[in-house]
C-alpha cells in the first residue's frame, strides 16, 4: 500500500523516529489511544498526554484493509515503511471533546481532528529515509543532550514559543536564568495557520537575540519541528515531555500555553503541568504574565516595582503580528529595533 501523507504526518514520523516523543515510539494502538485520553498514560502505565496518530479515509481502508506494509511518501519522496499491527476506529466526536476540552467544533484543533480520516493505523516505523532530513530544519535530541552534558550545567530550563521574540519574552528569559543555570530557547516551527510567523523569521529573529544581543554561553538554541495542535493544557504536557527528551531539567510556561482564542482558562496549562510534573520527570516553572508598565515603560509581571502602580499594556505575539499586518511601526518598548527591523508583512504565512 502506498500512502501520501501531509506535512504534519511527516513531522510526527520524524519526531517518533528520533525519540522526541519518548516513551512513545510508534503510532498509537486503540488501547493506547483510549488510555491516553482517559488516564494520561499508555496502556503499559507510562505517562503520555496526547495521542500521536496517523489515519486514513474509509474508502482507502476498504481497499487496503489487508495491508501489512504501508509505503509512505511525502511530495513523491519515500519517507519510510509503516508496519501495520492493526486498523481501528474511535468515536472521534466523543474523544475530540476530551482531548480539546470543548464541544465547539469551530475550535481549530477539534475541527481538524474531526475532518481527518476515520480509520487509525497502529503501526511502527521501519526503513526511515534519512535523506529527507537534508531539506528540513530539525534539532536532534541526542546532539542537544551532548551539548548540555559538555556545558556541565546542573539545571537547564526549556522555553517554548512560536513567535518572534518581544520584550515580554526577554523578561521571561531573564526570569528563567534566575531559576536555572541555563536556558534552552526552543521555538516551534511547523506552523501552518494564516498570519502566524514563517519558519525562517522565527529562526532568524531568535538567533539574532541570542547571538548578537544576549551573547550568553549559558543560553542554547534548538528547534522543535512539530505543529500546533491548539490542545491547551493537554498539549502543554506534551511540550514538557519533549523538553525533557531534549535534556532539560525544567520547563516553563505562561498564561495560555498551547491555547487558541478563549477556549481554556487562564493558567490552566500551568496547573495541569504542576499536577503531573513528577510523572513527567521534569520540574515545572510558572510565572504570572509579564506586561509593559505604561507609566515606567518597563516590563514587570506584578505590581510595578518601580512606580508601585498597576498600569498594564499586554505585549503578545498576536499584538505584534497585528501591527505588522496594519503596517504600524512596532514601538521599541514592545520589541527591540534590531528584531523589529527584520519584520514586514512577508514575515507572516499567507
Amino acid at each position: 500500500m502506498k500512502l501520501n501523507i501531509n506535512y504534519s504526518n511527516l513531522l510526527d514520523i520524524i519526531n517518533l523516529n528520533f525519540g522526541v516523543y519518548y516513551p512513545l515510539k510508534e503510532f498509537v494502538s486503540k488501547e493506547d489511544f483510549l488510555s491516553i485520553v482517559k488516564k494520561y498514560s499508555l496502556a503499559n502505565g507510562k505517562f503520555f498526554p496526547i495521542p500521536i496518530f496517523i489515519n486514513i479515509s474509509k474508502s482507502l481502508y476498504e481497499r487496503k484493509k489487508e495491508t501489512k506494509i504501508v509505503k509512505v511518501f511525502y511530495k513523491s519522496k519515500k519517507v519510510c515503511n509503516l508496519i501495520v499491527k492493526s486498523f481501528y476506529k474511535v468515536d472521534k466526536k466523543k474523544i475530540g471533546k476530551k482531548i480539546f476540552q470543548t464541544k465547539n467544533t469551530n475550535h481549530p484543533g477539534f475541527c481538524q481532528f474531526l475532518k481527518s480520516g476515520d480509520y487509525f493505523i497502529h503501526c511502527k516505523i521501519k526503513k526511515f529515509n534519512h535523506k529527507i532530513m537534508k531539506n528540513l530544519n530539525f534539532t536532534y535530541p541526542a546532539k542537544i543532550k551532548s551539548i548540555f552534558f559538555k556545558s556541565k550545567l546542573k539545571t537547564i530550563v526549556g522555553f517554548h514559543t512560536r513567535n518572534v521574540p518581544h520584550r515580554a519574552h526577554e523578561w521571561i528569559h531573564n526570569f528563567a536564568l534566575k531559576k536555572c543555570d541555563g536556558l534552552f530557547i526552543h521555538p516551534l516551527i511547523g506552523q501552518f495557520k494564516k498570519n502566524e510567523y514563517k519558519e525562517k523569521i522565527i529562526i532568524q529573529s531568535n538567533l539574532k537575540l541570542i547571538n548578537d544581543i544576549y551573547k550568553n554561553k549559558n543560553i542554547f538554541f534548538g528547534l522543535f519541528n512539530s505543529y500546533p495542535r491548539y490542545a491547551g493544557p493537554r498539549e502543554s504536557l506534551l511540550h514538557a515531555i519533549v523538553r525533557r527528551n531534549y535534556g532539560c531539567t525544567h520547563f516553563m510556561l505562561g498564561r495560555d500555553h498551547a491555547g487558541v482564542g478563549k477556549y481554556y482558562a487562564k493558567y490552566a496549562s500551568q496547573n495541569l503541568c504542576l499536577k503531573h510534573q513528577n510523572a513527567m520527570k521534569i520540574n515545572i516553572i510558572c510565572f504570572k504574565e509579564p506586561y509593559l508598565c505604561k507609566v515606567c515603560k518597563r516590563i514587570v509581571n506584578k505590581k510595578c516595582i518601580y512606580c508601585h502602580k498597576v498600569s498594564k499594556k499586554l505585549i503578545s505575539g498576536t499584538l505584534i503580528r497585528k501591527l505588522i499586518l496594519n503596517k504600524v511601526k512596532i514601538p521599541s518598548t514592545f520589541m527591540r529595533k534590531e528584531i523589529s527591523n527584520q519584520l514586514n508583512s512577508k514575515s507572516l504565512i499567507k
